[in-house]
């Protein structure tokens, strides 16, 4: 007689339910993953914002503590009256377009390396708002012609705005800010510049920087 062996295997409910199990899994380990992916993206935008943001001051810093008591020269050979002006254009009227002019001033220490260029250490820089970002504008040729060479380096962008105040003084244990410079009949740069910046999206980030030993009797320092 042969005697046949039964054989087992899985029911249709069995199949289903390691298959929901196997797909529950699958989803869980995929989302984690997702998830891991976008942590370390959010975390490396972070760091080059950071890096973005060390570099940025660190450059504003060294401008504003540099700042040199030299007047330009337009195109035209017209001489500023001031060093420093702040939130007008260069020759002291506003802006009449969509650039703003929120600090033009020379500045020394600019690197020529073993002079290979024919112009000393001294740099005009400009801080510009435009098109929804802070640019850093330099000319190493202090004095403006008609075929100046300039050079733009963005910031920050993706602003909503940007202004500057420029410090008088201290009244009464409270530090005086002017909207323009130069104001009030007061020579020279100011004593420090803020800034402010506003992002749609983003805590409103405010930056003051002393200006050196010839700004309105200031002091060196961030």
């Amino acid at each position: 007689m042969i005697i046949r062996k039964l054989q087992s295997g899985m029911t249709l409910p069995e199949v289903m339910v390691a298959l929901l199990i196997f797909a529950a899994i699958a989803t869980t380990s995929v989302y984690a993953l997702r998830l891991g992916v976008d942590s370390r993206d959010q975390l490396s935008e972070a760091d080059d914002e950071l890096k973005k943001f060390q570099i940025a001051r660190s450059l504003m810093k060294g401008d504003f503590i540099q700042i040199s008591p030299r007047q330009i020269r337009d195109e035209f050979g017209i001489e500023r009256s001031t060093e420093f002006v702040g939130n007008i254009t260069r020759f002291g009227s506003r802006t009449e377009d969509d650039e703003v002019v929120l600090a033009a001033f020379v500045r020394d220490g600019s690197i020529n390396i073993q002079s290979a260029e024919p112009r000393s250490s001294l740099q005009y820089v400009e801080y510009v708002f435009r098109d929804r970002a802070l640019i850093r504008r330099t000319r190493n040729y202090l004095d403006a012609a008609p075929n100046s060479v300039t050079n733009e380096r963005i910031l920050f962008d993706g602003l909503e705005t940007a202004t500057a105040a420029y410090l008088i003084g201290e009244f009464r244990g409270e530090l005086t800010w002017a909207e323009l410079w130069p104001t009030s009949g007061i020579g020279g740069p100011p004593r420090a510049v803020s800034f402010t910046l506003e992002w749609p999206d983003k805590p409103i980030l405010e930056q003051r920087f002393w200006i050196g030993a010839f700004g309105n009797g200031a002091r060196a320092g961030s």
